[in-house]
């Protein structure tokens, strides 16, 4: 094997030191790249929280609809409760009234 010549060592050193800065930037490169798939993994795991956080109010919101269906169902049937109330105790301050009139004297 013959050795190499001084002008042969100088263009090996600059491959090599050219070929280790390459490699420190891969090195770089790949660490910006750990912390970028990290930053989309954690954005991805905000994503499906914020689906289920969502499917549970839309559970929420069928649920509150199913109840507001039975009350509007259930309004007319209310009125006319109310109606009948209101006249039970129109009838009922009526009758005080007579029994307060026929108690004085004046009826």
């Amino acid at each position: 094997m013959s050795q190499a010549s001084p002008q042969e060592s100088s263009v090996i050193s600059v491959q090599l030191k050219t070929l280790h800065e390459d490699v420190g930037e891969m090195k770089t490169a790949m660490k910006d790249l750990a912390a970028a798939i990290t930053k989309l993994a954690l954005i991805e795991e905000r994503q499906a929280n914020a689906a289920a956080a969502q499917e549970r109010a839309f559970a929420t919101l069928e649920r509150v609809e199913e109840r507001l269906s039975v009350l509007e169902r259930d309004v007319p049937a209310n009125k006319r409760i109310s109606v009948w109330f209101d006249r039970a105790i129109w009838a009922a301050m009526g009758l005080m009234v007579m029994t307060v009139l026929k108690k004085s004297g004046l009826v």
